[in-house]
């Protein structure tokens, strides 16, 4: 059924729904003329009715509507109620011719739409065939130039190799004419017959002085010229570029939806009437905007004064830059305090306020403008915040999905299912911690069960993955063994620890990082007492490392503000 069919039997419908409506208006007048005749029996007026009775819906008499049975309802003069009655009508009548030009009008634009999605298919047809044909002709041409070339080649070293096969022939003519004459000479008695016929042995002697060039004149091999392919390609990357799809419209605005995000377009108008389509107008450039970026959460890090946020595009073609955006202590997204524009990468670090609460956003930016807000990443400088990398982790060494626990297994892994990177650690069942990259102070704590062998402290990011953190002079480290007489506890660094005792085993241990004075502190929590504090000039940033010795787990206790003990206790120590 095409659309002209759908109209008509919309109109059709229309005709007949009125006619129904014009039969029941002459069968309900015909019910109120019975049920009137029917009430005379109480009542016979004389005068003929003057009122209708909007409730029962039927003309009666006003003087019936004090006692009668109408004395409850809204009863109107005839003139009243014909008027209201037909106001009504009327904004029925209008309503349904409304409904009948909407009707036509969306009927027409199904039309539209119908006749422009043939045109479109058509064009979008036309222009992949022809783009194929034109890449397949181009080939062809280069497939003709290229076997023309090669036959020439092919030519030119049939003709230098014959021409060389008679220059050899000609050489051995000639040797063997030479050998057959200095044989003859050779079997000469007589002296002066040999002496006369001199010329031939120096000649003899001339022609074997002469060395032959035995040497291949050309070189079997074809050369394989390089072919430019850059328009092929270019031809081949244009057959994905549809062409713009054409949109009717009556008006001398458009508006234009289901655009791709960061993504450049081309607009441009013609004109059409009964005579033909006129030129188009000037083509106007426009960048879509991106796609918001997405927060890696587990990749953001923070201390008491600066967060280090880190971001994916959610963009796949390149944007110009990114812009942070911050929000103290309000989701409102009209209480942004402060932008950081112009970031040319997917991090930054932001400098902040100590005990505060910020809500941070990035927006992806282009020509076209800056993307909608990410989703928003809450950060605290209450303390020292961060999760420990997994890339780093020995592979017996499960991390939790949260990032703050790390489980070794009682289980022997074969080794054909170990995979080590250069990123793992290989002899220490260890991993690192995602510390800030800013020189300061920083404050963490780690939760361990009385069985629990472990190491914890600080690395270089560069420390050797094949050597035990303590044990080289990139690390920092406090450990703990569990000996059949009792708990032992070693400070190591370059594998030497001094003679520390400790009576009272802890079991969460405080580590503070100074990066000003150059210490590296751990402290029992339960006790507030101070256990041990490394000194060195950190060359580096180092980050946090946590080892299991033997099969168990530790639990990483972050985002908390150094104590008050530890920040007066925490002094250089030799």
């Amino acid at each position: 059924m095409d659309l002209y069919e759908s109209r008509g039997r919309l109109q059709a419908i229309a005709e007949e729904m009125a006619v129904i409506e014009e039969e029941e208006e002459e069968e309900q007048a015909d019910e109120d003329a019975f049920v009137m005749v029917r009430k005379k029996t109480s009542y016979q007026p004389t005068e003929p009715a003057d009122a209708f009775c909007t409730d029962c819906g039927a003309v009666t008499h006003s003087a019936l509507q004090a006692s009668g049975e109408h004395s409850q309802h809204q009863v109107f003069v005839l003139p009243t109620a014909t008027h209201y009655m037909k106001s009504e009508l009327s904004k029925c009548n209008s309503l349904l011719s409304e409904r009948t030009t909407q009707m036509e009008n969306f009927a027409s634009n199904l039309e539209e739409i119908f006749i422009t999605v043939e045109e479109n298919f058509g064009r979008q047809e036309q222009n992949l065939e022809q783009h194929y044909n034109d890449v397949l002709q181009t080939l062809s041409q280069r497939r003709h130039e290229r076997i023309t070339a090669l036959q020439d080649e092919k030519k030119l070293k049939m003709e230098a190799l014959y021409g060389e096969l008679l220059s050899c022939g000609r050489a051995l003519d000639a040797s063997k004419e030479l050998i057959e004459k200095a044989q003859d000479l050779n079997r000469w008695q007589e002296q002066r017959a040999f002496l006369q016929d001199i010329f031939c042995p120096i000649r003899i002697k001339d022609f074997a002085k002469e060395e032959e060039n035995l040497k291949m004149p050309i070189s079997l091999d074809f050369v394989i010229p390089s072919t430019d392919f850059s328009d092929v390609k270019q031809m081949m990357e244009s057959i994905n570029v549809v062409p713009v799809s054409v949109l009717r419209v009556k008006e001398t605005h458009c508006v234009m939806q289901q655009l791709l995000p960061n993504v450049q377009y081309e607009f441009w108008v013609t004109a059409t009437n009964t005579t033909g389509i006129s030129p188009a107008s000037e083509r106007a450039v426009y960048m879509t905007v991106p796609s918001p970026p997405v927060i890696r959460e587990q990749e953001c890090t923070s201390c008491s004064d600066a967060a280090l946020i880190r971001w994916d595009s959610g963009n796949t073609n390149p944007v110009e830059s990114y812009t942070l955006e911050l929000s103290e202590n309000s989701l409102s997204k009209s209480s942004v305090t402060e932008s950081i524009v112009a970031i040319p990468t997917c991090e930054c670090v932001a400098q902040l306020q100590p005990w505060k609460c910020y809500v941070i956003y990035v927006r992806a930016v282009n020509i076209g403008g800056p993307s909608e807000r990410s989703q928003p990443i809450t950060i605290s400088t209450t303390g020292t915040f961060f999760h420990l990398l997994r890339e780093t982790a020995h592979p017996s060494l499960s991390v939790s999905a949260d990032g703050f626990t790390m489980f070794y297994l009682d289980e022997d892994l074969p080794l054909s299912d170990i995979a080590f990177s250069d990123n793992t650690f290989a002899s220490c069942v260890a991993v690192l911690g995602d510390l800030m990259p800013v020189r300061g102070q920083y404050y963490w704590e780690v939760e361990v069960d009385e069985q629990t062998e472990y190491r914890v402290g600080v690395a270089y990011e560069d420390t050797q993955r094949s050597s035990y953190l303590g044990a080289n002079t990139t690390s920092w480290c406090m450990r703990h063994i569990l000996t059949p007489s009792r708990h032992k506890y070693e400070f190591l660094h370059n594998g030497w620890s001094p003679d520390v005792r400790i009576t009272v085993q802890p079991l969460r241990i405080g580590i503070f990082l100074d990066y000003e004075h150059g210490t590296i502190s751990f402290y029992n929590t339960h006790l507030q007492q101070h256990l041990y504090t490394f000194t060195c000039c950190f060359h580096h940033f180092v980050l946090p490392c946590f080892a299991l010795d033997k099969p168990g787990a530790l639990s990483l206790r972050n985002g908390l503000a150094p104590p008050c003990y530890v920040t007066q206790t925490a002094r250089p120590h030799h």
